[in-house]
């Protein structure tokens, strides 16, 4: 939410509306410009943060603009324009961009607590729409032309367009093999696990069974009964698939602290750990 894009949009958009004199009730000079900065920062801020929370999880999409690179002038022109009406979804393909255009729409009508003067339903939804597809162009047109210039990225983001995705929350079972038992364990000791089945996505293997990982454990919570589960708490923990390394967390939503649950497989001794993907990870070279 703090970064430059984001400070600029709302700079301009202000330096917009105060040559036009919009809003005209917050009137003019430093003042007007520091409303109309303050209104269009809060519409740009709450647009990213429901977009991306739906992104996340309710439509799985990645609302990054991709860099191509490829062809001429006016097809990368083409392409970023295009872009700005479409998304890549976890299975690596195009889908139409539910989570932005909700999130322009929520913004749309947060704002109508903060801007002056009244507007009709569809006038509101109307213009916070095209100036949503018309920033997303201006923005695309300059990832692709001027910031590839001051990116050392630029050629991962392209490949990374059409890879597949490992979603933040997916769940990663894993077995102990080292520093875990059903005899117990100590805090601060050093824990190693293997993959216990692949994963998959859209048919394509992202990480292999037996892929190792490895953590720390942060803390052993003392069960009230003896007929609770067992849970511990794990930090830094990160399973690495070939040359991707996907960080991991005890439970499946952002933010919420809590043991993770472990049992014994009765067939060989061995502890069971089931983790989540701590935040969402590309896999250019998945099979």
């Amino acid at each position: 939410l703090f970064d430059p894009t984001t400070f600029a949009a709302a700079g301009i958009t202000a330096g917009i509306q105060q040559s036009l004199n919009s809003y005209h009730q917050w009137g003019q000079g430093s003042e007007g410009f520091s409303k109309r900065f303050g209104a269009a920062y809060g519409t740009a801020a709450t647009n990213l943060m429901v977009t991306s929370v739906l992104a996340e999880s309710a439509f799985h999409q990645d609302p990054r603009y991709f860099y191509s690179g490829q062809g001429t002038k006016a097809q990368r022109a083409w392409y970023a324009v295009e872009s700005a009406f479409r998304v890549k979804g976890d299975n690596g393909k195009w889908q139409p961009p539910y989570a932005g255009v909700s999130g322009a729409i929520a913004a749309a009508e947060l704002s109508q607590l903060y801007y002056p003067g009244s507007r009709t339903q569809y006038t509101l939804l109307g213009r916070s729409l095209m100036f949503h597809f018309a920033g997303l162009i201006a923005l695309n047109l300059g990832e692709e032309f001027l910031f590839k210039k001051v990116t050392r990225h630029a050629p991962e983001a392209a490949a990374a367009a059409n890879a597949p995705v490992l979603r933040e929350g997916s769940p990663v079972a894993l077995i102990a093999v080292d520093g875990l038992s059903a005899g117990g364990v100590t805090a601060g000791q050093k824990v190693t696990f293997v993959l216990a089945e692949d994963l998959t996505q859209s048919g394509k293997v992202l990480a292999h069974a037996g892929d190792v990982a490895s953590g720390e454990v942060a803390d052993v919570p003392a069960a009230n009964f003896p007929s609770d589960p067992r849970g511990i708490a794990l930090q830094r923990v990160t399973l690495r698939a070939g040359a991707v390394n996907v960080p991991l967390r005890s439970s499946r939503a952002p933010g919420v602290a809590g043991p993770a649950q472990y049992k014994e497989l009765p067939e060989s001794g061995k502890v069971e750990v089931t983790l989540f993907v701590a935040q969402s990870v590309p896999f250019p070279n998945a099979e």
